[in-house]
């Protein structure tokens, strides 16, 4: 009996020590298992948290996506109208409504308001339209409102025409209302000192036959490009010169030369152009540039002379 108290006891002891030795090693892998979970768990944190190259790619296809979003940039060289030009089987002329008269305001602004650009009128014809003056329908097309542009004041300079031999059907009515265009484009470099030269050296004659001064789109459009000349070349001056021609008095000439140099000055004036730089004088009768023996050369002499130096 004593024998197997000695036993129990001694395996008593074996077991309790061997208990606590798997606990220790249970409770050890235990902290490393949750140890090895806390670690997966934090990694997303802390990728997320970091500059990581895995960000910048991100960024970096976050501003291709906005790249493509934006649209292309097209360059426009066609004047937009609502309205359309009608050519007629039957002539040459130029139809439009009467309401389409504002073409004509739109380009003479347009030009005015972009002194580097010019437009070009281009009209289309068909093959068989052939004048005998070797012209064509379409060159005619664009020659007449070419001219209508011009009598609105347009400088003439910054006008060109083309006419294009093209297929297309006139309605049975004989009209036609796709046949004419009006593109601009900037004007090449060698024009533009060109009109600039024009610009420093003019001569103008409307409305400068009577006594009281009419101001035109003529001259208002000039006035645009003596500004616009003004601003790239600020230190230059302007010479304004009234002339006549020799009927009447030589004295009373000289002083309705001088009056119409002072209208145009005070007129330059209105519109924005320092007083300080203009200059009026006149010359009268003494110095015509046409027979004043004739109505046409009287009128030719009758004239402003404008310099810019």
């Amino acid at each position: 009996m004593r024998n197997f108290l000695k036993a129990f006891l001694l395996f008593l002891c074996w077991a309790t020590t061997a208990l606590l030795i798997h606990n220790h090693t249970l409770n050890d892998n235990v902290e490393e298992n949750v140890a090895n979970n806390v670690k997966i768990e934090k990694k997303p944190l802390v990728t997320n948290k970091t500059t990581t190259s895995q960000n910048k790619e991100k960024d970096t296809i976050q501003i291709h996506k906005e790249k493509q979003k934006e649209p292309l940039k097209k360059v426009i060289t066609t004047l937009p109208f609502n309205d359309k030009f009608i050519t007629s089987s039957h002539n040459t002329r130029v139809l439009f409504p009467k309401k389409f008269h504002y073409f004509k305001d739109s380009i003479f602004n347009f030009l005015n308001n972009n002194p580097q650009k010019e437009i070009t009128i281009k009209a289309t014809y068909l093959k068989n339209e052939l004048l005998n003056n070797n012209s064509n329908f379409g060159n005619e097309r664009a020659l007449y409102l070419k001219k209508k542009l011009v009598q609105y004041g347009v400088n003439p300079k910054r006008i060109n025409i083309e006419s294009i031999v093209d297929e297309y059907e006139y309605d049975p009515e004989g009209f036609y209302a796709e046949g004419i265009t009006i593109a601009f484009n900037t004007m090449p470099s060698n024009k533009i000192a060109n009109i600039e030269k024009e610009i420093t050296n003019k001569t103008l004659y409307s409305y400068f036959g009577n006594n009281s001064f009419k101001p035109d789109r003529t001259l208002y459009s000039y006035t645009k490009e003596v500004k616009n000349y003004l601003l790239k070349h600020p230190n230059k001056k302007i010479t304004i010169i009234g002339h006549t021609d020799n009927f009447g008095e030589e004295e009373a000439n000289n002083w309705i030369g001088l009056e119409r140099a002072k209208n145009v000055s005070d007129y330059f004036v209105k519109q924005g152009i320092d007083k300080t730089i203009i200059n009026s004088t006149s010359k009268g009768e003494t110095a015509p540039i046409a027979d004043n023996n004739t109505r046409e050369g009287r009128a030719k002499n009758r004239r402003i002379e404008i310099l810019i130096n």
